[in-house]
């Protein structure tokens, strides 16, 4: 056995102590270096019902996490309340998601908590996503507070029901068309509703953004409640008004086609839907930068702007004049774009390019590249556009997407892949991290 001169000794201790805090100091400053970005650039999104394996465990979670790091994303979007209206963590407000067609979940971990906790290991964002006016799905019915707590906030239809093609207005659980049960975007009691969901997250919850989608009408056909009808002729200022037919009439032609016969006033009905929404936006900006002013508010569109009246929402920015037949010469007060940090919008079209939409004979705006375009122009840099891209779409091949996304990368600030369940089953993450690391996309049109 080799003995050391005990000067040599305390030497080697010496010497070794202050290798090891060299190497955890080093250590913290690399950590320090990958802090979590201050901002979404490349945005994953997780539904929890669509990937209900991902979040069945801390390690399915922690898995997800690695992938989605790996290949590139900084933020992941986690549903946490989906259009059944149910909520992912034990809330004192939502019915807690427990089991969706079939699948059972696990109750005894708070899923949104140790999303958050993995994602934040990892220098990832974690934004909690909320599906905002819809409170129950039509497919599995009974199940949501839409269907029976609060059975009276069902939005109210004017439409021709699929079930035997007759024109009626019924709440829109009546019909059979359509899978979200619609909740009517106009009674405070729906809006109060929604907000305090939002909050009790903000409250309790570290997470890094919160995010908007269903933040819209059903469609043209909603709503024609009564207390709609009231806040309306409020609006216009004419208690005379005949409701609908001032608004619009529902025709069949010769062979059952519905045709839509606009009234007198079709274009303000369409701006006070607009200027419903812009009024959550209002309300839900002020309680999210009270509550908490470090996170991200965001929210999801679809691209097609020039027909988006169909749903009542103006996403543009107020400066943006709208130039549609359909507007009136007041629309754009009715923007929301500056209430929001980011915006991402849906990017779902066959073509990828102007020039093959317009080859396809369709508007140039009808293509990935149109519509971020367009989507750029009419918020006027009130925030940060996203693009949004579908791999769930099986009518486009891996390669179209992989264009598409490309595009993405080029035309807007930040990718944004739907959703995580597809990107498992087309096998993609190599993909997306050669699209991803290969161009860094910038953040443009900040505020």
């Amino acid at each position: 056995m080799l003995l050391l001169p005990a000067k040599s000794f305390m030497q080697l201790i010496f010497n070794t102590k202050f290798f090891l805090v060299t190497l955890l100091f080093v250590e913290s400053l690399f950590v320090f270096a990958q802090k979590i970005p201050d901002a979404p650039r490349n945005t994953i999104w997780v539904s929890s019902t669509a990937s209900a394996d991902v979040i069945a465990s801390r390690e399915s979670i922690a898995k997800f996490a690695d992938q989605a790091k790996q290949a590139g994303f900084d933020t992941v979007i986690l549903y946490t309340k989906e259009l059944n209206g149910h909520v992912i963590y034990p809330s004192k407000i939502a019915p807690r998601l427990v089991e969706h067609k079939g699948v059972k979940y696990n109750t005894d971990f708070d899923a949104l908590k140790t999303f958050i906790e993995e994602c934040h290991k990892r220098n990832l964002r974690l934004h909690a996503a909320f599906d905002i006016f819809t409170e129950g799905n039509k497919l599995i019915p009974g199940i949501g507070v839409g269907f029976d707590k609060h059975k009276d906030w069902q939005s109210v239809a004017y439409d021709v029901d699929e079930k035997d093609k007759k024109i009626k207005i019924a709440p829109i659980g009546e019909f059979k068309q359509g899978i979200p049960l619609w909740v009517n975007a106009a009674l405070p009691q729906v809006q109060d509703y929604e907000l305090s969901i939002i909050k009790e997250v903000l409250t309790n919850y570290d997470v890094d953004g919160v995010v908007m989608d269903r933040a819209r009408w059903n469609g043209i056909n909603c709503d024609f409640s009564d207390y709609s009808r009231e806040r309306f002729q409020d609006y216009i200022k004419n208690k005379n008004l005949k409701f609908p037919e001032e608004v619009y009439e529902i025709k069949l032609d010769a062979s059952g086609k519905k045709q839509i016969v606009e009234g007198k006033f079709y274009k303000q009905w369409l701006e006070w839907r607009a200027s419903v929404i812009k009024g959550f936006f209002v309300r839900l900006n002020k309680m999210v930068k009270k509550t908490k002013p470090k996170v991200s508010l965001e929210s999801y569109v679809g691209s097609w702007y020039p027909i988006y009246n169909d749903v009542g929402v103006n996403w543009a920015s107020e400066k943006y004049k709208v130039p549609y037949k359909w507007a009136t010469p007041d629309y754009n007060k009715t923007g929301y774009a500056e209430l929001v940090d980011v915006l991402y919008v849906g990017l779902y079209y066959p073509n990828n390019t102007e020039a093959e939409a317009t080859k396809a004979g369709a508007n140039s705006w009808r293509s990935v590249e149109g519509a971020a375009k367009l989507a750029r122009e009419v918020t006027r840099g009130a925030n940060v556009v996203h693009g949004v891209i579908n791999y769930g779409d099986d009518n486009l091949s891996t390669e179209k997407l992989g264009r598409g996304t490309r595009i993405i990368a080029e035309e807007t600030s930040g990718v944004s892949i739907f959703e995580a369940s597809h990107v498992k089953r087309r096998n993609v993450w190599s993909l997306l991290e050669t699209i991803l690391t290969a161009k860094q996309t910038k953040l443009k049109g900040a505020k």
